[in-house]
């Protein structure tokens, strides 16, 4: 019965249990336990997230820390290279300086020497040859005074056959110079003023005294008061003398008029020479200046194959000799050219009795082109206000203007020459205040350089070379669109447009007239001391 009346009971109870839900699952730890996780409040939670000390900024890695460490070290090797890469160059500079300085002192040491030598030969040439004109002459008064007619005859002979070995012809200007050391001889006079007519009259030889009046002696010759020459001249036809003198005063005037002749000829044969070789000059620097644009162009070629491996190198190397040896054997054959027309131009100078003017200009050494042309000490560049032309025949003035901080163009070759890379040294120049210098090396290429600014801008020239450009902003025209915001109209400074110059540098020794009027001659002057 008890079992009976529970049974309700507890089917009760399950039914209260369904309701309430599934019993809590023991926490995992130890069997038995049944622990009930607690809720933590706001407050609590806050505590537990934020540490107990504020927050501190984390440090680099040392990851970051060798990275750092290994760029500064690489970044101080660098430094260190380029400051030995850039003592490197300035050594290498100073050694090449004192290089070219020895070796164009050695080479006035030996052009000296050569002249000293060419002028004690032509010293010793001119000795020998007044020893025998004195013999010669000496010959002749014995030969007069002892009647010797064959004797005269065989001294004047020499000195025809003389005049033939020296050059002289017999067309109508060798004629003349014939007659005239004929003359010279038959008039020569000793230490006492004695003449071949008056020894002649002294020795009483009648036949000699008429043949020396033949050839145009002078009867106003000393004569000796000798019976026998008194007898001789008494006995003399007046009117023979009479005739001969009349004779002799014709032949002087033909002889003047002659001579004037002869002097008008031989300067315009001079001034004929003197254009030929002017042209030949130019010709040789015409062709001199073909063979640097032909090196110039067999260097870009090699520069090509290299960075294209193309394997010719052995080709374009061999190509760049042979146009150095032409550059080299041309540059001989134009500096020899400009020598034989400094020497034409003297000996016409020389025949029109003109005198040699002084070039002017300036006059320094190499130590000296700092101060000359950079600095302006004492003013004289702009108070002459022309653009210097360094004339400086070694090379030395050229090498000293490319290493300084300068704008340098090399005009013979025609990538230097292009319009817009002129324009761009021009600009920057006048942008960054320093010198604009044009090489003309030993080449006339002044009248090129002219007409490449002209193609820059019509007019480019003029304003440059009379400093027209710097005035009222002109140089601005010079700007184009695409040149960047460095050379816009407000980076020009007054300050720095002070310290543009223009210099143009030549080895010719003598240039062009032209050169010399639109630019100021500063002649560089090679050491006189020893090294």
């Amino acid at each position: 019965m008890n079992s009976k009346k529970s049974a309700p009971k507890a089917a009760s109870g399950k039914r209260q249990a369904s309701l309430l839900g599934p019993k809590p699952r023991a926490a995992a730890g130890k069997p038995g336990e049944n622990r009930q996780p607690q809720r933590k409040t706001g407050g609590q939670a806050r505590e537990a997230a934020s540490p107990e000390s504020p927050a501190v900024p984390a440090g680099p890695a040392v990851e970051d820390q060798a990275a750092t460490i290994i760029q500064c070290t690489f970044r101080k090797l660098l430094a260190k290279k380029e400051l030995a890469r850039r003592r490197q160059e300035h050594q290498e500079y100073l050694e090449q300086m004192e290089k070219l300085q020895r070796e164009a002192f050695l080479a006035l040491v030996r052009r000296e020497q050569e002249a000293a030598r060419r002028q004690r030969e032509q010293e010793e040439a001119a000795r020998r040859e007044r020893q025998e004109e004195l013999q010669r002459r000496s010959r002749m008064l014995e030969a007069a005074f002892e009647g010797d007619l064959g004797e005269i005859r065989a001294v004047l002979k020499e000195v025809e056959q003389l005049l033939t070995r020296e050059g002289v012809g017999h067309d109508e200007a060798g004629q003349m110079r014939r007659l005239q050391r004929r003359l010279a001889m038959v008039e020569c006079e000793d230490c006492h003023g004695n003449t071949p007519l008056s020894e002649a009259a002294a020795g009483g030889q009648p036949l000699a005294i008429q043949l020396l009046a033949e050839l145009g002696a002078s009867p106003n010759s000393k004569v000796a008061s000798l019976d026998a020459v008194a007898s001789v001249l008494q006995s003399w036809d007046l009117s023979l003398t009479e005739t001969m003198l009349r004779n002799m005063e014709a032949e002087q005037q033909r002889r003047a008029q002659e001579a004037q002749r002869h002097k008008e000829a031989e300067a315009k044969r001079m001034i004929l020479k003197v254009q030929q070789l002017a042209k030949e000059q130019q010709r040789c620097h015409k062709e001199l200046q073909q063979a640097y644009c032909e090196l110039n162009r067999r260097i870009t070629e090699h520069d090509k194959c290299e960075r294209r491996l193309a394997g010719k190198t052995e080709l374009t190397l061999q190509a760049i000799k042979d146009a150095e040896a032409q550059v080299d054997r041309l540059r001989q054959e134009a500096q020899k050219a400009e020598e034989t027309l400094a020497m034409a131009r003297l000996e016409l100078r020389e025949q029109t009795q003109e005198e040699e003017e002084e070039v002017p200009g300036l006059r320094c050494q190499v130590t000296e082109l700092h101060d000359v042309l950079m600095k302006d000490v004492g003013d004289r560049i702009r108070a002459d206000g022309r653009w210097p032309l360094v004339i400086d025949p070694s090379g030395q003035a050229a090498t000293f203007l490319r290493y300084q901080d300068t704008n340098y163009v090399d005009t013979v070759n025609p990538e230097h020459l292009r319009p817009e890379r002129v324009r761009l040294a021009l600009l920057g120049a006048l942008r960054y205040g320093k010198p604009l210098v044009f090489d003309l090396h030993e080449v006339d290429l002044f009248p090129a350089v002219q007409q490449q600014l002209e193609a820059v801008q019509p007019g480019l020239a003029q304003e440059l070379l009379s400093r027209a450009l710097l005035q009222e902003e002109r140089y601005l025209s010079l700007l184009r669109p695409a040149d960047g915001p460095e050379y816009g109209p407000t980076q020009f400074q007054e300050a720095r447009l002070e310290h543009f110059r223009l210099f143009f540098v030549t080895r010719v020794r003598w240039p062009p007239a032209e050169q010399l009027q639109l630019l100021l001659p500063v002649r560089v002057q090679l050491p006189s001391t020893g090294i």
